[in-house]
């Protein structure tokens, strides 16, 4: 019995260091602290993420197992970035007073209102003119010396959360390069989608289009040395410029054209064959026969043109298409 005596001491001793420990690592309420557990809140505190924890607006001291759990208390949600937002002390201090592990000895110094802000970061406009400007070289397939980007506008940008930017752009102008084009940029935080941005300018264009080099009266039959090609800008201008000499030549002007006028398609056609009183054969066609007659043009036509025709000997008006410069036919 004697000599089991100091076993049985060292195995309590044992036995209550351990319960001390354990009662000191985990802050359980009937735990002795060793160290004084001292809350003390700043009246105003700058926060990052979307919700305001106590280590955020406070300095916490006393064991490091209480201080870390003291720490993460969820007081609020925090304010929208760049806006600030104001919590009541006494509301701060039952927040930790409802902790049940909250040691009993600890003090609490908390002002009577917080004033809470949350920190931002902006995108600056210039930012979003780059990524505009990179993305319509992109688009176009030309250097930005063929294109020319002004009034530049930036709708719904503000403030947004700290974190790694990244930002999406995506047509809205449904393929138009150039004139008008808006865009939308997607602007990410860390993964998160937390704007939406419209980027609009008005984008010139320049290419090479077919002018004249000298005045053109009205039905002039268009030769290559009346033509050039010069560098315009093409946003200004209808979409049925030509940007190529051949198929020009040949065509006769609807009206009267000044040097350096820019030639549209709507405003060249091809010379008519057949003009207004022209005498032409009249060919008809049936099955192992072909008639033949004489008319009169009443509407000037081109190759594969409907016109009308006043037969000569019956005096009847017909429809025929246009073969060449004294020949229709009547297609049954």
């Amino acid at each position: 019995m004697t000599r089991d005596k100091p076993k049985m001491r060292n195995l309590r001793t044992v036995v209550l260091a351990t319960l001390i420990a354990v009662s000191l690592a985990y802050g359980l309420p009937h735990a002795r602290a060793d160290v004084q557990t001292r809350v003390t809140v700043k009246d105003q505190a700058w926060v990052r993420g979307e919700k305001v924890y106590l280590k955020d607006i406070a300095s916490i001291e006393g064991a490091p197992r209480v201080r870390e759990r003291l720490g993460t208390i969820s007081l609020a949600y925090a304010p929208s970035p760049g806006r600030h937002k104001t919590l009541y002390g006494s509301w701060i201090e039952g927040k930790v007073r409802s902790k049940r592990w909250l040691p009993a000895n600890v003090r609490l110094n908390i002002p009577a209102l917080v004033r809470i802000a949350r920190t931002s970061q902006t995108i600056p406009e210039e930012s979003f003119l780059g990524q505009y400007t990179s993305y319509m070289t992109q688009q176009l397939g030309m250097p930005e010396g063929d294109f020319r980007i002004s009034r530049f506008r930036v709708v719904g940008n503000g403030p947004l959360p700290e974190g790694k930017l990244r930002v999406e752009l995506t047509d809205q102008a449904g393929g138009r390069r150039m004139g008008h084009v808006s865009l939308r940029a997607i602007v990410r935080v860390d993964g998160k989608i937390e704007r939406r941005v419209v980027l609009s300018a008005w984008v010139d264009r320049f290419e090479k289009v077919v002018c004249t080099v000298r005045p053109l009266e009205r039905h002039a039959i268009l030769a290559a040395e009346d033509l050039t090609l010069e560098r315009r800008n093409i946003s200004k201008l209808p979409a049925s410029v030509l940007k190529a000499v051949e198929g020009v030549a040949g065509r006769r002007l609807k009206h009267r054209l000044k040097v350096g006028s820019v030639v549209l398609a709507n405003t060249i056609e091809e010379p008519p064959l057949i003009t207004k009183g022209d005498r032409v054969t009249i060919i008809a066609e049936l099955p192992n026969l072909v008639v033949t007659a004489v008319g009169i043009a009443q509407d000037k036509g081109s190759s594969g043109d409907q016109i009308r025709v006043r037969n000569c000997m019956s005096k009847k008006e017909i429809i025929a298409r246009v073969v060449d410069g004294s020949t229709v036919k009547v297609d049954f």
